[in-house]
């Protein structure tokens, strides 16, 4: 309801995210140094981008304005006929939020913040496109589609251009890292989370052997080789408990949990003792 009087593309969440960035950078940008943070709910159901960007993916659309989003029964999403549909709005949407965020970027380059500004781009969790029966974010099916993160920093420094890092990071990892790049380093002692920006510099090849994951009633452990999840509480199990070979099988695609019982035991175990609690008995 709140996207009835949108009357162009400069209207919708996204632009309007990264137009409001740039006013404060331009009113700010004097009052150094400076930390914004920008979230713009996009890409985000209900997956309506501006119809030249839904053209990108479709001619042709079922219905004047097609909405997917919360309140949608998976139950009720005709996987023949609707799943090609939302996953042509899904890759519209994100399609528009890559072009506002290079706008965004495009100014913060005209303004001169690029030789001095550490930017981040990173986002709370992905989402289901029809695995296994699964449309947007599904705790009972807690694979990469949710958990695996996409994380961009761009430095200052250019030696680190277009450097990739293979090491396990979490989300708890960001504010410490953020911190001692500015040079504050006297609080990372009491998080939980590590300076990633050694993976980086080479200081370190590793900062964590395993990263752990908890969404409603579902909890997953992931390292190098194998994501395993669970319910944590609760009798419903959803799609688990899930095993996968990521050396294999990188797309999580084969429950091999019957093929490796005993490293489905492992990280049950490591899991519970993650969490500090009881958690359901694994049931093969």
């Amino acid at each position: 309801m709140n996207t009835q009087d949108r009357k162009s593309e400069e209207d919708y969440f996204c632009a309007r995210s990264c137009r409001a960035a740039m006013d404060w950078l331009e009113q700010n940008i004097n009052n150094k140094p400076l930390m914004l943070w920008i979230d713009m709910f996009d890409p985000h159901e209900p997956w309506d981008a501006p119809p030249r960007f839904q053209k990108m993916y479709r001619d042709e659309y079922p219905y004047e304005r097609y909405l997917f989003g919360y309140g949608v029964r998976v139950e009720d999403i005709r996987m023949d006929e609707d799943l090609p549909v939302i996953k042509d709005l899904y890759a519209a949407e994100v399609t528009f939020s890559d072009y506002c965020i290079g706008r965004l970027l495009k100014r913060i380059e005209e303004m001169g913040l690029m030789e001095d500004t550490i930017i981040v781009f990173s986002t709370d969790h992905g989402t289901h496109l029809g695995e296994e029966g699964c449309v947007q974010k599904t705790p009972g099916l807690l694979n990469a589609c949710v958990t695996h993160l996409p994380l961009i920093i761009r430095h200052p420094d250019k030696k680190f251009a277009g450097k990739r890092v293979d090491g396990l990071v979490s989300a708890i990892d960001f504010m410490p890292t953020f911190l001692e790049l500015l040079g504050i380093d006297d609080y990372s002692k009491y998080m939980d989370g590590k300076n990633m920006w050694k993976l980086v510099t080479g200081e370190a090849e590793a900062i964590h052997n395993n990263v752990y994951t908890v969404f409603k009633n579902f909890g997953a452990i992931h390292n190098l080789e194998w994501h395993y999840f669970q319910n944590i509480r609760g009798d419903d199990r959803g799609k688990g408990p899930c095993l996968y070979d990521l050396k294999n099988d990188p797309g999580q695609a084969k429950n091999v949990i019957k093929e490796y019982p005993d490293v489905a035991r492992d990280l049950r175990g490591k899991l519970e003792k993650y969490l500090g609690i009881s958690i359901p008995p694994l049931k093969i």
